[in-house]
């Protein structure tokens, strides 16, 4: 089995976990990435883009509640730690708690 499918299959089992409230924002990114992949290499943004381009983002979750966005966050960043602590690439004491 190569890398790919194994990446797909571990995307499509993580996906099929999520609240049914969470997969409009899991379709606007796959065809964000879908739009990203069909254009050329972007340029460079300077900082001003950068905040033009964060503030186009954040109001595509407008009508998602805060406290969903946070606790969402928060999950994707724990998951994140276990994976370099796993990988034995976290820095000790760099997250509150270790």
């Amino acid at each position: 089995m190569s890398n790919q499918s194994v990446m797909i299959g571990h995307v499509a089992s993580e996906l099929s976990k999520l609240p049914e409230e969470d997969l409009p924002l899991v379709i606007e990114f796959v065809k964000y990435l879908q739009r990203q992949s069909a254009k050329p290499p972007r340029k460079k943004l300077s900082p001003a883009e950068m905040r033009a381009e964060v503030r186009r983002r954040a109001n595509l979750l407008s009508d998602v509640p805060r406290e969903q966005i946070v606790m969402r966050f928060r999950e994707v960043a724990d998951e994140i730690r276990k994976q370099v602590i796993t990988n034995g690439t976290a820095v000790e004491g760099d997250w509150r708690g270790d």
